[in-house]
């Protein structure tokens, strides 16, 4: 049976860092709406980085792929997928810009499943891989949230909608997926969505619901209710796809999340059993970089030495919309 793997990743950050008091003391102005430490307080998070508002969505993918594109490989790449909430435009697809600047030949797409669109882009590539349509795909993903930041805080009301948004980082990741010849690989893959409860969490401009009003381009999010929902209609879903997947949790040696606040780790494991110290904790220093989150962690994961070739890892995809996904590979 063919299974695939990935061969090849990294990421791009950009170069500014943004701390907490930083985004205080923008936000507040003469208002003090924002109480000290509150970001560390409800969130754990002490630091993201922002792109140059020059810097478009396709250059943070850009330059992650270029990490990874050697002269041998470029040519073997048939297939790319930009994967990301965010993008560059409407009209075309990113993924036609990403190709341009990365001058590669290849056909590609767009795919955008909020915070789970890398994930849904290795499920996608998996089964182009396994048809054989294609033999090796790129999977290329720019965030760059901070633009749906709004520094200009109304009152309290509007504050606790905008609270989650603050948390928000942007980043660029990249990876190369071809068929595997050893044991290495995807095991098992299961997704679910829950399309009912979209409303939670959004940025409503740009589309055909709100197109011309320029204030609906700003993430706004009920965070409690989201975490609420999201551990009703997950937490089942995620147990039976862990036990489906036929590896004891102990056998874990790594698990990557998306990365919601420094609490997403201790609630995914007091629901499911997993030992929280094998969870990749990048938060802290990055924040909620949307679908970069869990291949940031990955290569994160890699750099610092703690994943080897050989480990067992469980892949947990958490996303606005709301969806929610679980993979299982060997490093």
């Amino acid at each position: 049976m063919i299974r695939t793997k990935i061969v090849a990743i990294d990421s791009y950050l950009p170069g500014r860092i943004v701390s907490n008091e930083e985004l205080v003391n923008e936000v507040n102005g003469n208002n003090e709406i924002l109480p000290e430490n509150v970001f560390e307080r409800l969130f754990g998070i002490e630091e993201r980085r922002f792109a140059a508002k020059e810097e478009q969505v396709s250059d943070l993918a850009v330059k992650a792929a270029e990490k990874i594109l050697t002269d041998e490989n470029r040519k073997e790449i048939d297939f790319m997928i930009f994967a990301a909430a965010c993008a560059d435009l409407i009209e075309p697809a990113t993924a036609n810009i990403v190709q341009t600047k990365l001058g590669l030949k290849c056909p590609c797409i767009d795919l955008k499943n909020a915070c789970n669109s890398v994930v849904s882009a290795i499920q996608t590539a998996d089964a182009f891989i396994k048809a054989g349509v294609y033999k090796n795909i790129m999977i290329v993903n720019g965030e760059k949230p901070s633009d749906a930041i709004n520094m200009h805080v109304e009152n309290l009301e509007h504050l606790k909608k905008a609270l989650a948004s603050f948390t928000l980082g942007d980043a660029g990741t990249a990876m190369i997926m071809s068929e595997s010849n050893d044991e290495s690989g995807i095991y098992y893959q299961e997704f679910m969505t829950e399309g009912s409860l979209w409303e939670m969490c959004t940025i409503k401009g740009g589309g055909s619901l709100h197109f011309n009003d320029s204030t609906k381009f700003y993430f706004e999010g009920k965070t409690a209710e989201l975490k609420d929902a999201m551990v009703l209609h997950s937490k089942d879903f995620i147990n039976k796809a862990l036990a489906q997947s036929g590896w004891d949790l102990d056998s874990f040696d790594h698990v990557f999340t998306h990365q919601i606040s420094a609490q997403t780790f201790s609630v995914i494991a007091d629901n499911t059993n997993l030992d929280e110290s094998k969870f990749e904790k990048i938060f802290e220093k990055y924040g909620n970089t949307v679908s970069a989150s869990i291949p940031l962690s990955i290569v994160e994961a890699i750099k610092s030495g703690k994943l080897k070739k050989g480990n067992r890892i469980a892949i947990i995809g958490l996303a606005a919309g709301l969806s929610a996904s679980v993979q299982t590979m060997i490093w």
